[in-house]
């Protein structure tokens, strides 16, 4: 089993390197693309979340893990968001300011109910170590704001593939298969975490997201 860990530690170390790549190339090269600038902090935002998750993986102690879980919550509740915002400007789009602010105020309240879970315990009912693992792993019990997190979670990005798939008819060949992949990236997130939320995942890890590259061009019909 601690081979299989590392091998896991590996292939995750390697995609939070593949997101940070992805983020940088998108920085210095389509960076004006539609859907290029929350593209780029998603990316980032996944980088960040990635490699904390691998020092997740390699802690030795509750209170690491949960250090780590806590840096994870710092990128991990806006993902969704910047998710939604990337698929609004690919299709050309633009939405008020207000409504944009809005977005953010279930993600600021996850992260003040996750840094704040021990005198409440409205996020996680409980926090401790599974005793059927020869290493280290967390063993969350989800609190009320953990589901409100998670279907948020849900619904960004559901919309984000409605958005996404609305355009599909509209759409030449070519960027029909841009928006294919960009749906097929973000069904990912969907099927992962309802894997984690039945239990039926062997880690605390939520998705590990890489949209795919249907910004780097601007959709002649949305222009």
């Amino acid at each position: 089993m601690p081979r299989e860990l590392s091998l896991y530690k590996l292939i995750v170390i390697m995609a939070g390197a593949l997101s940070l790549f992805l983020c940088l190339f998108a920085l210095l090269k389509v960076k004006d693309a539609p859907g290029a600038k929350p593209y780029i902090i998603v990316t980032l935002l996944s980088s960040i979340f990635t490699f904390s998750y691998a020092f997740e993986l390699s802690s030795t102690s509750l209170e690491q893990i949960i250090f780590w879980l806590r840096v994870e919550y710092l990128a991990l509740p806006f993902i969704p968001v910047f998710l939604l915002l990337m698929c609004i400007e690919y299709i050309g789009h633009r939405i008020k300011k207000v409504w944009k602010y809005a977005l953010f105020i279930i993600p600021f309240i996850t992260i003040f109910m996750h840094y704040t879970n021990d005198t409440h315990h409205f996020y996680y009912k409980s926090m401790g170590l599974r005793g059927d693992s020869p290493f280290p792993i967390i063993k969350l019990v989800g609190g009320p704001w953990f589901y409100v997190h998670s279907l948020f979670l849900f619904l960004c990005v559901m919309i984000s593939i409605i958005i996404l798939l609305r355009q599909l008819k509209n759409s030449s060949f070519r960027f029909r298969m841009q928006i294919s992949m960009m749906v097929a990236g973000l069904l990912i997130p969907i099927l992962a975490n309802y894997y984690y939320i039945n239990g039926l995942s062997s880690s605390s890890v939520f998705f590990i997201l890489y949209p795919l590259g249907g910004f780097l061009k601007k959709p002649e019909k949305y222009v």
